[in-house]
């Protein structure tokens, strides 16, 4: 599992609806405006979860919550 999660590395996913909903949601309550377009930096070691970065948002999540662009 954990070399599969290293094939994200470094390019840009979308996320699920679901998921990319509440992520908009807290950014819109921030005043932020947030595209579903994020890039791959890393997979965190403990839970085996993406980071991400989009916009002013780094957000961690499942490799089923994302598609590749």
């Amino acid at each position: 599992m954990k070399t599969e999660l290293h094939h994200y590395v470094g390019r840009a996913v979308r996320l699920n609806k679901l998921v990319y909903q509440e992520i908009n949601n807290r950014a819109l309550r921030k005043g932020h405006a947030l595209e579903n377009c994020f890039l791959v930096t890393g997979v965190s070691r403990g839970v085996r979860k993406l980071i991400c970065y989009g916009a002013n948002f780094r957000i961690v999540v499942d490799a089923t919550d994302v598609v590749l662009i």
